[in-house]
């Protein structure tokens, strides 16, 4: 039974399939229906014993913790997948601090509870969620948001949590936010003119005056992030489990002259991926993949990797960097789904 002050306001979410209580605010998070048990709690704990041993290493493991510090904002522990604790310093910013439960503790947690975190985004397509990975800068949420405004669900934009079972892998939905660029943010609005684009009703002003938006709500800036602003996803937000359809590696390359088609560049291109290929992407692509073999967990790692690479589809999908392609590779995506994947239904 966790201590629970009787002057701190509790308040449960739901997040990754899982139901939290936390004593912070977390906005960002779906809130759980009344008097539902939680899986995780998050409080608030003194940790600064552990300062000047955090000072030395990125993190440390304290029995069943996994303890890290992040210098003027807090110290967080995350514990056997069920506790987050977090130690925040005077005049930390709040945002900051939150940034860092929902995404290093999160995907520590979550590999604690032996789910694997995977670092892209994902949308529904026929009833099944399609993984989108690569590099940064890649265009993984900007393709997710030009989902979006197509008339598509989205499960997750950063941490994807997939449960490999003994017939399936199984991605459980993170939370209704996508962090996006100022730069994508006006292709998007220009791209809203696409015939394959349903138009919004609803408009915005980004909240340092930059220009007029089409989405909903004022557009927060994200902490520590270059014009990137947190963009909320609540009415395209599917929040129920789902099989994991097939996994996308995102490659923005420069411009192919090889290949060409009625005389002009073709700007989208793809690759079927074989097992091991698939395998290698998701090894790579694995959110927070340093802290693995500290927390023991490397054989449980790879195995879990492996048995997914087995199950799904992969592909390569090159785009040109030169370019804004996002209702290309929209297209290309949806057309390759539909040519392997006939059985899942209509899209």
């Amino acid at each position: 039974m966790h201590d629970r002050s009787a002057n701190v306001s509790w308040a449960k979410y739901t997040a990754f399939g899982l139901r939290i209580a936390s004593e912070l605010n977390l906005p960002e998070l779906i809130l759980a229906a009344p008097g539902a048990v939680e899986d995780v709690v998050v409080r608030q704990a003194d940790l600064t014993v552990w300062s000047d041993q955090l000072e030395q290493a990125n993190f440390v493991m304290q029995g069943e913790r996994f303890m890290f510090q992040i210098p003027g904002t807090a110290i967080y522990a995350v514990r056997e997948g069920k506790e987050i604790e977090v130690s925040i310093f005077p005049g930390a910013d709040p945002d900051t601090v939150r940034l860092f439960v929902l995404g290093t503790c999160m995907g520590v947690l979550l590999m604690q509870r032996r789910i694997l975190p995977i670092h892209g985004s994902a949308v529904v397509i026929g009833g099944r969620a399609y993984a989108f990975v690569g590099e940064s800068g890649t265009g993984k949420s900007t393709l997710a948001a030009a989902f979006r405004q197509a008339g598509y669900q989205m499960v997750s934009d950063d941490v994807i949590a997939v449960k490999a079972t003994a017939s399936e892998a199984i991605v459980y939905p993170a939370y209704p936010q996508q962090k996006l660029g100022l730069e994508s943010l006006l292709q998007l609005e220009a791209l809203r003119e696409n015939k394959y684009i349903r138009k919004r009703k609803h408009m915005l002003s980004l909240t340092d005056g930059n220009p007029v938006m089409p989405q909903y709500g004022d557009l927060r800036k994200l902490a520590g992030e270059l014009n990137k602003y947190a963009v909320p996803a609540v009415d395209e937000f599917y929040n129920d489990p789902l099989p994991l359809g097939g996994v996308f590696e995102l490659v923005a390359d420069s411009p192919n002259y090889e290949l060409m088609r009625e005389g002009e560049l073709v700007a989208v291109t793809e690759q079927p991926l074989n097992v091991l290929e698939c395998l290698h992407i998701l090894l790579q692509h694995t959110y927070r993949r340093v802290t693995i073999p500290r927390m023991g967990l490397g054989e449980w790692y790879f195995d879990t990797a492996a048995r997914m690479a087995r199950k799904v589809e992969g592909w390569r999908v090159l785009r040109d960097s030169s370019a804004f392609t996002a209702s290309e590779v929209v297209q290309r995506v949806l057309d390759i789904i539909r040519k392997e994947e006939n059985s899942y239904g209509s899209y």
